[in-house]
Parts: structure tokens; sequence; C-alpha cells
């Protein structure tokens, strides 16, 4: 597993050099053997990794101030059901290296970055989000992991504490990763989800290149349950191999055995996708892989993903795994069709909010369980 340990260089935009992620960044790793340097101009470190392009280790990290919006709507698909998700974007580019993830497509350098103007994200987040009459769902892994780099960085534990005081949101972090040992006494209230990316030990091994194995993401899921957050798993994408059923089910039956599915907020169920242009990438990155082989077929979004026949007998078999397992449990389809929904399911949300009730309704079942609630 590719660690954070393996970051030896990390550059800070002279503008955040006493902002609240560098001094973070700098408690973490002091007495260590990091270099940490303060640039005057954050683009021509950008520059310079760029021209160097994907031969480098991920080795170096890069704070700067980010002039766009952090908070934005999921950007789900056309012709796919969606909820009402939202992301804050706080970085781009991960210390892992999935086969199948779609950040190989746009981007060209190795340099992993994190926007470190904290206080203008806060103030744009406490906009969007306090005082409204509704309960927000919102997530930092579009773009990176959210916890590969948290022992040197601490900024999940800032966001944590930063959402411990807002009523109507939840967080989610989601992650490959088992670093949660900094989370344990974070003050989180109960608002923060910790969300774990899952395949089977094949797959992770095959295609999820540096990451923690399944025992080690299943551990660390042990360890913040204890510490009383909130669980979510994600088996997306689901890979289509010879023994994908029987292994997807092993792995649904170890989710189970291990953790409490009361403690579950959601599991999320979607297919191995890819965007024009991606395939190519990936092939010439991983000339062995199987994953572009099989047969695809472009969908109203522009991806393509397997067959439709292909894709809903996976995903009734995990939904049929998961319910013999527990009922109760809450599972939904990611980028996926109405029709989907509706020879998986049976129904169709009639919107994203309605498919929001169905979010609240399993929130509450779950705050109710953390609070021993004998009727749970």
């Amino acid at each position: 597993m590719r660690s954070p340990d393996d970051v030896r260089h990390v550059y800070i935009d002279k503008s955040l050099n006493d902002g609240l992620l560098a001094n973070s960044i700098r408690q973490r790793l002091a007495g260590g053997d990091v270099t940490i340097e303060v640039v005057d101009n954050y683009r021509e470190v950008l520059d310079h990794y760029q021209k160097q392009g994907q031969l480098l280790e991920k080795d170096s990290l890069l704070i700067y101030p980010f002039p766009g919006r952090f908070v934005s709507s999921c950007p789900g698909s056309d012709g796919m059901v969606c909820c009402q998700y939202f992301v804050i974007n706080f970085g781009v580019g991960c210390l892992y290296d999935c086969h199948y993830c779609y950040l190989q497509n746009f981007m060209n350098h190795p340099l992993m970055t994190l926007f470190g103007n904290l206080e203008d994200m806060f103030a744009e987040v406490d906009r969007k989000i306090k005082g409204k009459k509704f309960h927000f769902r919102i997530g930092t892994g579009e773009y990176t992991d959210s916890l590969a780099l948290e022992p040197i960085t601490g900024l999940s534990r800032i966001l944590v504490e930063h959402f411990a005081d807002i009523d109507n949101a939840t967080l989610e972090l989601k992650t490959k990763s088992c670093n949660v040992d900094s989370l344990l006494d974070a003050r989180h209230n109960g608002h923060t989800v910790m969300a774990w990316s899952v395949n089977p030990p094949s797959v992770i091994d095959e295609v999820e290149d540096d990451t923690a194995s399944l025992d080690e993401r299943l551990e660390a899921a042990v360890k913040v349950q204890k510490a009383g957050y909130k669980l979510a798993f994600h088996l997306d994408p689901l890979i289509y191999y010879d023994n994908w059923e029987s292994e997807y089910h092993e792995l649904i039956d170890r989710i189970c055995d291990t953790v409490d599915t009361n403690r579950i907020a959601w599991i999320s169920i979607g297919s191995f996708r890819y965007s024009p242009g991606q395939k190519e990438v990936m092939q010439s990155r991983f000339a062995e892989d199987n994953l572009t082989k099989e047969e695809m077929i472009q969908g109203p979004d522009g991806k393509y993903r397997y067959f439709k026949t292909i894709r809903q007998k996976m995903y009734g078999s995990v939904r049929e795994k998961i319910m013999s397992r527990d009922p109760r449990l809450f599972h939904y389809l990611c980028m996926e069709t109405r029709s989907s929904w509706q020879n998986v399911y049976g129904f169709v949300p009639d919107s994203a909010r309605n498919l929001d009730a169905l979010f609240d309704e399993r929130r509450h079942f779950v705050d109710s369980a953390l609070a021993g609630d004998p009727a749970q």
C-alpha cells in the first residue's frame, strides 16, 4: 500500500503560509525529513510538474489557494437517476492508482494538490447549508481520496469538527485507505459518515493499486464505529468477471459479519463505467487489464457501461444478498437509468427529493440505533 510517508516534498503558497492547513501540516510533519517549501508563485510549481508528465512518483503535495467554488452538486449524468448529493472540492489528485479511476482521463501530472484557503471554504459551506430547511449530504471524495493524506494534513479532521456544529448536514468521507486513527478522538457529534469504497480482495489486488486491503479497510471501519461514527459502503464500481457473484456475496458477508449493520447509513451500488477517451488511457497504462476487454455500450450520458442485462443481473444479485443479511439496510443505484431502477427495485424514484426521503428515513433509524433505542 502506498503511504502518506511516501510524500517527500510539500509546497505551500506563501499566501497560505500562516493558514490553518499549513500549520496543521507543519505540526504533523515536525521532526521528520519531509521538505516543506514556501513558494512565491504556486503556478510555477504546477507548470513544472505538468512538463514532467506522469512518470514521476506521487511524492509531492502542493497547497495553494483555490479561486473557484468549493461546493457544488454531484456531477450526475444525463438520463441517470440522481440524488441531491453535494461535494466539497478540497483538492485534486490521489495517492493511489486505481486502474479504472476517471482522474487519469484529465490529470496530466502526478502532483497532488489541496486547497489551503479553508476560511473561504467554510464561509461558502456555511452560506450554502446553515439555516436551510433541508438536510444536506455532502462529501469530499470527488477528485481525491478523502483520507489518503490525512495523517500528514489533518484536513478531514478539521472538516469533521466544523460539521459537528452544523445540525442540518451529514459529511461523508469516502476512502480506500485505513487512515482513521487521527479521527477517532475528533468531535463529530454524529454528523460524519465514514465511507469505504470496497471490492472483493481479488479485484483490489488486480486493479486498485497501492490502496489498503479489504481487511485493513474493514478494521478501520470497526475503529470508527467504536468512536461513534456512522458508516457507509460503496460497491462501486462492480466489476464483471467469471467469479463475480460468489466473490461479491462473500464481500457482503464480510461487511455484515464485521460491523454493526445498524450503523450503516447507506450502501451504494454502481457498475464499472468510463468516459470517452478513458479507455485508451487505461489500455496504455495497464495493458494487461481485462477491464476494457468486455463489450460495453454507450449510454445517454456518453459513458460506456456493461450491457443492461449484465448490469441488472449484477445489481439484482447484490441487492438480494444485502436483503438476505439485513432487509432494513438502505441501498441504492448510483449513476443508473430509470429502467435499471424499475427492473432491480420495482420502482423509480419520482424525483431526487423522493430519493432524499429514503435517505432521511435511514438517517433517523441509524441515529436511533446510535442513541441506544431498544426498538432498533
